[in-house]
């Protein structure tokens, strides 16, 4: 497959390195610190804490998914091979890879890997 030239390249680098700076950002002004409370919570505080507790640890996990997707795209990108498909090697659409940018799988293939 033709790789993708080096201006758009470079285009979703920098899609990429922007994303990856909101995700940090976000990581550390994040709200997402367990804390435990000192006072001893009614029943309700306990169960409004433990919610909230397990929408950050969710929220963490998450963003750290993305930013490993984010460097691995980063790594494609510098090894040439960014864009293609990593299950049927052909190129991943310029509107997917504009709406996810490090998507390492073309709609086709993406959609048969949700189905499995």
């Amino acid at each position: 497959m033709p790789a993708l030239s080096k201006s758009k390249n470079n285009t979703y680098r920098t899609l990429l390195l922007k994303k990856r700076e909101e995700l940090l950002a976000r990581a550390r002004s994040g709200p997402e610190a367990l804390s435990v409370s000192v006072q001893s919570p009614d029943d309700m505080e306990f169960a409004v804490q433990t919610v909230e507790q397990d929408v950050n640890v969710t929220t963490a996990s998450v963003r750290s998914r993305m930013l490993k997707q984010i460097d691995y795209a980063l790594e494609r990108v510098a090894g040439g091979t960014y864009g293609e498909c990593q299950a049927c090697g052909e190129q991943i659409s310029p509107n997917r890879l504009k709406a996810v940018p490090w998507a390492e799988y073309c709609l086709t293939c993406e959609e048969l890997r949700s189905r499995n």
